[in-house]
Formats: structure tokens, sequence, C-alpha cells
């Protein structure tokens, strides 16, 4: 039969593997289930029960037993392990280096459970700088113990075996001489060694014998030689333990830390789980020698009881380029900042292995990575129903977050009796935690989720239950209006779009899009909502049917009509949309979308690229009247300075100025999606080919087949307004330009009416600097001037960026100050030939 150590440790694999945290009988027939579902081999209950203790054991356990358990956990070889790590035979006192080599075999043993149970391949892994730091200032200190204290999930046995190998095994390890015994807490307090002392029990795995005095031999070697005895104690939150049992661990170690007193021969070191350290700590707190002795670490937070820090962006750099050589950079703000809880890392790694091709810039990888956390924390876990009625219990005891997010704890005791192992369960799965606050002198015990972001999650299904799963007009309506002010708000609006998109329910996105949303958050929600799409498309075959049935673009360019040329989410989900277009037509709305941020950045390698894209919807194009394709190549050929004889596309534009409609429209109606890029096409056209005064006439043609325009404030009629002010101050400055200027300013001022975007209001901003010059009111002029150059620098307007050096031109042409003028000419000129651009008219001060 394999010796009781052995069989200790298959016990604690098992139930690893199983994820159980306190063993019933009934939990055996779960293992046995869980052997033949896997392994197709049949291990009775009864057996299991044996080998846990609640069945007699009438004989010794067969080879076929023992080796599909450790098959089933991934055991290595039972002789194996038997021989490396797990034999305890006695060595002479005097054999130092017998006892290190025996010490050494235990903690690589633990080295290598840690490997393999490492949710991410141990490679990926980081040593972590602080621990080095703080071990360093422990060893040579006259502290007796310190701990390493985190919430589940922040890898703290991954940090210490990245300790233990660079600061006792490494060739260049500082400690090398030390002798490290790393082991598992259930290695040491088990019921083979219940009635020993933790002194003994330390005595016993080392192999030293048990008259020896721990202490005295080690202090001996200290004076002698100057080697310390480390002991790391790890994974207490695996003892299969009873709240009495827990208390003589706590106090075991308690007496060890008191016989060491002084001496400096021995250091502890423990790994805990937050709730079992303060359990811990109310052992030692009112004991001022105890707490005297403890090295708190230089990172010790008192409110989470923790001093294992988040990931560094550094360090979440180090761990991600292990995962994917690409670009760091690529990702976005929050996801880094979300990876910087390590527990997150392993959804984050799992997610890259199903869809290494696919990436994200929005919160997107966030919501999945929460998503996968609770579904298999709760839902797939033991007394799965008990802890989802739990959560739900917080969310309503804190009034749907109206109350904030924690609980006293007095207020959940009531439901205690029923949910004990649930709670149990969720405070050491790292879902929920316990803290102490002071009120008036007195303390009061809370409770609250860990991660905000579960609390988020469960906040969001309980207010879908509360709509009977109804996620209409009512429901975003409350969302928006009860959580104003409340960054909980736009987190619920992200959690209901995730859905919608898993459920197929596009026409209910239209709600969320209609609240009064400002251009940020619009704008990031429908990036949000392409890269859910595209997320869902890769596993989803019938979500590109669904979105054509449901004609969800249709609804979202209705949300595009706003053309945002300087807020990067919404050219960024115009990208993403591109991907699950539905048609060609679709396709090539969201191309000429993106060409004009291509044209006005006279970037010829995008207006290219954008060209051999929208190659294969030719087509397409010429069922539009002003056609997007040829637009695009015209503005090409006017950037590489090739002359142009005739062209239709230019006929056409001319014969609009004069009269002649576009698409046969009725006056009485407004311009469609089509119309709009048509007539943002024609304006863009008059950059390269056409003057102010041009732009003038189309505006004028476009009002006359759309009268409804100026009736309206909608974006459009202002942006036609702006243009049109804009042209009248650089050609004929008069009384309309200040009564069209004076219009702008009111509207802009209102924001209950108006909703500019950032483009907008810098197009007013150049129209404020234009009119400042009119009145020769020249330091504005060139204050406002200024402040365009940094917008359209930031943004690569390198068009506007052009009228705006024009402008400050004039400025101090009118000044006569020509220092200024070749400094700015210098600049303007330098912009051009950083674009490879050389066309003549392009250098004039005139030419726009």
């Amino acid at each position: 039969m394999p010796n009781p150590l052995f069989l200790q440790e298959l016990k604690r694999l098992i139930l690893i593997k199983t994820n159980i945290k306190v063993i019933s009988p009934s939990d055996c027939r779960i293992i046995s289930s869980s052997v033949q579902k896997e392994l197709k081999k049949n291990i009775s209950e009864t057996t299991i029960k044996r080998l846990f203790g609640f069945a007699e054991i009438k004989h010794e356990f067969s080879k076929f037993t023992i080796n599909t358990l450790m098959e089933y956990v991934g055991m290595a070889d039972e002789h194996n392990i038997g021989k490396k790590s797990l034999d305890i035979e006695q060595v002479p006192e005097d054999a130092f280096e017998q006892l290190r080599a025996r010490a050494q075999r235990i903690t690589y043993f633990t080295l290598q459970n840690i490997r393999n149970r490492c949710s991410v391949p141990y490679e990926m892994t980081i040593a972590r700088k602080f621990a080095k730091h703080d071990l360093m200032f422990f060893h040579s200190s006259k502290y007796s113990y310190t701990s390493f204290i985190s919430q589940p999930g922040y890898g703290k046995s991954i940090l210490l075996s990245h300790l233990v190998q660079q600061m006792f095994i490494d060739e260049e390890a500082p400690f090398k001489k030390d002798i490290v015994l790393f082991l598992n807490a259930d290695y040491l307090f088990n019921k083979e060694l219940e009635e020993l002392s933790l002194e003994e029990r330390i005595k016993t795995r080392i192999g030293l014998h048990q008259h020896t005095d721990l202490i005295a031999y080690f202090n001996d070697q200290w004076l002698k030689h100057g080697q310390k005895f480390i002991i790391i104690l790890d994974g207490f939150s695996e003892l299969v333990i009873n709240k009495t049992t827990k208390q003589k661990v706590f106090e075991s170690i308690i007496s060890l830390v008191t016989n060491i007193d002084q001496h400096e021969s021995i250091k502890l070191i423990l790994g805990m789980r937050s709730t079992t350290w303060n359990r811990f700590y109310d052992k030692i707190r009112y004991s001022y020698f105890l707490k005297s002795k403890w090295f708190p670490g230089n990172y010790f937070n008192l409110n989470d009881s923790s001093n294992v820090p988040p990931l560094t962006e550094i360090e979440v750099e180090q761990i991600f380029q292990k995962m994917s050589p690409l670009g760091f950079t690529k990702i976005s703000d929050s996801l880094k900042a979300q990876l910087k809880f390590p527990f997150q890392i392993q959804w984050y790694y799992q997610l890259k292995e199903e869809y290494p091709a696919f990436d994200s810039y929005t919160n997107i990888i966030h919501y999945e990575i929460i998503a996968r956390f609770i579904q298999e924390k709760i839902y797939n876990s033991t007394y799965a129903t008990e802890k989802v009625l739990f959560c739900k219990k917080i969310i309503h005891l804190t009034n749907y977050g109206r109350r904030g997010y924690s609980v006293t704890k007095t207020d959940l005791i009531k439901e205690l009796p029923v949910f004990k192992n649930a709670y149990m369960e969720l405070l050491t799965d790292g879902i929920l935690m316990e803290e102490k606050h002071v009120k008036s002198g007195f303390p009061s015990e809370f409770v609250r989720f860990i991660q905000p972001h579960v609390f988020e999650y469960f906040l969001f299904t309980e207010l879908y239950e509360l709509f009977n799963q109804q996620m209409d007009d009512r429901f975003f309506e409350l969302v928006h209006q009860e959580y104003v002010g409340n960054h909980v708000r736009f987190q619920l609006l992200q959690w209901s779009v995730r859905l919608l998109v898993r459920l197929h329910k596009f026409r209910e996105i239209n709600a969320v899009l209609n609240l009064k949303l400002n251009n940020y958050e619009k704008n990031y929600l429908i990036y949000f909502i392409a890269e859910n799409l595209n997320y869902r498309n890769k596993k989803d075959p019938n979500l590109l049917q669904q979105i054509k049935e449901q004609q969800l673009h249709k609804l979202l360019m209705k949300q595009f009509i706003h053309f945002d040329f300087i807020d990067s989410y919404y050219k960024d989900a115009v990208k993403c949309l591109i991907d699950v277009a539905d048609s060609e037509e679709t396709a090539l709305y969201y191309h000429a979308i993106l060409a004009i941020f291509d044209c006005l950045s006279l970037n010829q390698a995008k207006i290219l690229k954008r060209l051999e894209k929208m190659e294969s919807l030719k087509c397409e194009a010429k069922n539009w009247d002003i056609n997007p394709y040829e637009t695009v190549k015209l503005i090409y050929l006017r950037i590489k300075d090739v002359a142009i004889a005739e062209n239709q596309t230019l006929q056409k534009i001319e014969d609009f100025k004069y009269g002649s409609k576009i698409n046969g429209i009725r006056n009485k109606e407004l311009p469609d999606m089509r119309q709009v890029i048509s007539y943002l096409l024609i304006f863009l056209l008059n950059l390269f080919y056409g003057s102010p005064l041009e732009a003038t006439k189309i505006i004028s043609a476009i009002l006359r087949q759309h009268p409804k325009l100026m009736k309206t404030r909608k974006f459009f009629s202002i942006y036609l307004l702006n243009l049109m002010a804009q042209a009248c101050a650089r050609t004929n400055p008069s009384k309309k330009t200040d009564q069209m200027e004076k219009i702008l300013t009111q509207l802009y001022a209102d924001e209950s009416r108006v909703n500019p975007t950032l483009y907008a209001q810098s197009v007013f901003l150049s129209l404020k600097a234009e009119q400042s010059k009119n009145r020769k009111d020249y330091a504005t002029a060139l204050q406002y001037a200024h402040e365009c150059i940094k917008i359209y620098k930031r943004n690569d307007l390198a068009i506007n960026e052009l009228f705006t050096y024009n402008l400050i031109i004039g400025i101090y042409k009118e000044l006569k100050d020509d220092e200024k003028v070749e400094e700015y000419s210098y600049h303007k000129l330098n912009l051009l030939d950083s674009k490879q651009v050389n066309v003549p008219v392009f250098k004039s001060t005139s030419f726009i």
C-alpha cells in the first residue's frame, strides 16, 4: 500500500481537480462519476469514501485504484514521487547536507506542483520585483516571520515559486547557501501528524531526529556558517479542515513564532489569502510580541488585508510579450489596467488561444473575462444556486447599487445559516470579501464584491429580471436616469449591448443609441457593438443573416450621420463594421466614410490602400450619382499632380452647382445617408479642385434641393451653416456672415438642443478665427488658430491644418511681420513635404 504521505497528496490533488473545498460523503459520488466520465474507468463511490476516511479500510487499495486516481489528477509515477520527495527516513544529526538535500527535494516537488497547476503556461509568468525587495529586507532583519497576503487569483503561489527559485536555487541566488523548505500547508497539517507540534512536524519532514531542538540546531548552523533555515508555507486555502482544526493550525504557527523568539537562524514565510490572514490576525492582534515579530511588507493595505499589489504596467507588458509577440501598445488602456489583476490574465490567455486573430481596443475582452470568471467560479461550481441567490441578495440590500456597493454583515446574517457553505466558498474563491470599518469608535463588518465588475454584472442581471428580460426604452431610460453621475451607468449599457448581440436582438440596440449620450459615449458604444459583432461572428454562423434581416447596419448608419473626424472611436468603429457588412452597398458606405478621413490626412499610402479596397466595389459605386471610388481616385491623382482633362464626376458637380438635381429627390425630403456622404465628397473634392467661393455655390445647391434642412437642427444642417459662414468669412465677409456666426454661437451654447462633435467645434473655432481676423482682432484670431493647429495635428487632419496655416500667414502679412510669415510658410511647406505633396497650387497661400 502507498505510504500515508503519498495518499495525502493524492487526496489533495483530487479535491483541487474537482474544486471541492470541504469534502462530505455525498461528494464521493461526484468524484466517482467524474473519474468514470473522464477516463471511462470505474472507481466506486465506496472506494472514494474509504480513501477520504468516510468508510472503514478493510484491505489495501489496489494498484488499479491508485493508478487510475493518479491518472485522473495527472500525477507522476508513485514510486518516483515517493523516492524523490515524500519518503521521510531520518538522517544522522550531523549530516547537514543530507538534510539540505531532503528539504530541497520537498521544495522541488512543491515548485513542480505549482508549475503543473498554473492556469497559464508557467513560462509566461514572471517574478515580482517588490517581493524580492521585501524578502531581501526581511532576510536581514530582526523579524521572525512575514506573509504574502492577497485575495484569490493574485498569483500568490506563482509569486512564491519565482521567489524561491530566484533567491535560493538559481546559481546567482543571493541566499543559495541557506536551507529553504517550501511546502504546502496540508503536507504538514494532516491527520498522520496531528499529535505533533509544528516544530516536530517540520523535523519529521526534513528527517531531523525528534529529540533534536530545531531552533538550537539551526541557530548553531547560523553562528558557525551563516546559514539560515527558511520555512515557506503556502496553500492554506486547500486544507480540508473545520473551524476547530483551523484554530489548532493557527496556534501551532504562533507557537513556532514564539519559540523562534530573537533567533535569526529561522525565518518563517506564510502565503495566505486575505480571509485566512484576517482570521489568523485575530489570534495575534492583542499580542505586542507576536505583532512586533511580523514584517507586513512594504505594500500592506489594511482595508483589503493584502500586501501583494496589482501588477505594474511594465510587468503586464512583460507577461503580454510572452503570450503574444505583437505590440502591447495595440491593446486598450482599460484592458491594460484590468490585466494588472493577475486572475484576469488566465482568462485573457484562454481567449487568445481560442481566437488568436481577434484584437480589440474597447472593453469587450474585459467583459468576456468577467463573464468567464463568473461562469467558472459561480455557475459551474458547487452550491451554484445558493451562490447566485446570495449574490442577488447583496444587490437587493444595496437597493440596486443606490446605497453603495457593500452591505453590513448583520444585514446578511439571517441568510448565512442557509447559505453558509456557499458564502464561505464565495469568500475563498475571491468573489466576496469581508472588511471592517470603524464608525464612532465602533467596528462594523461589511461584505462586498472584491471586483466591482462582478457587482456590475449581477446588478445588470437583476435589472434585466426586474424588466422581465425586456431591454426596451423603459429599461434604458431607467438605467440612464437612475444612475446619472455614476460610472456604473455606462457599464450597465455595455453589459446590455453585449447580451443584445448574443441574443440577436439588434432592433433593441436602437433604444440604447437613442439615449441622450454625449458624442464620446455614443462613438464608444457603437465601437463596442462593432467589436462584439466581430467577436460573435467567429463562433456564430447565423449572425450575419440576422444582421441583414434586422437591418442593423441601417440603424447604425443613422448614428454615423455626425461624422466625427476627430474621435478615433468613430473611425475605428467604421473600420470594425466593414468586417460584418451584409452587402456591397453597406461596405461601400463605410469605405466612403473612411476615404474622407484618408483624404483629409493627405496620406497617399492610405488613400491608395483605400482605393485598392474599394476596387471590388466599383460596380456598386456606379449606382451613386457622385461615384465615391472615382471621387477618391480624382483626389489621389490631384495629390500626385496628375493633370485631368475631362471627367464625368467633375462635370456632374458643375451641373449640380447650377441647378441639376441628384437622384431626383423631392424638395421636401431631408438627405439620407448616401446623399449626405455624396455631399461631403463634393465638398472634399472642392478642396482640391475648387475654392471657397465654389463652396458657397455647393451649399446653395444643396439647400435648393433640401429646403427643409434650414428648418431643422440636425447635425448636417448646422455643419452646412458653419461651412457657409466660413466660406463667406474667407471670400466676402459681411453682416450676413456676422449673423450666421451669431446663430452658430447661440446653437453651440445650448447643449440641450445641440450636441456638437469635437470636429464640428473645431470647424466653428476656425470660423471664429477667420472672423476675428476680419475684425482686425489679430491676437484673438491667432489664439483660435493655434488651438485649431493643435487639434488638427493631433488627429492628422492635414488639409485643415493647411487651412489654418494660410490663415496665420494672412494675419502676419497684414501685421507686416515678415519674420513670422516666413516661419509659418516654412511650417506649411514642411507639412507638405512630410506628405510628399508637390502640387504648386497647394503651396500657394490662397489655394483654399
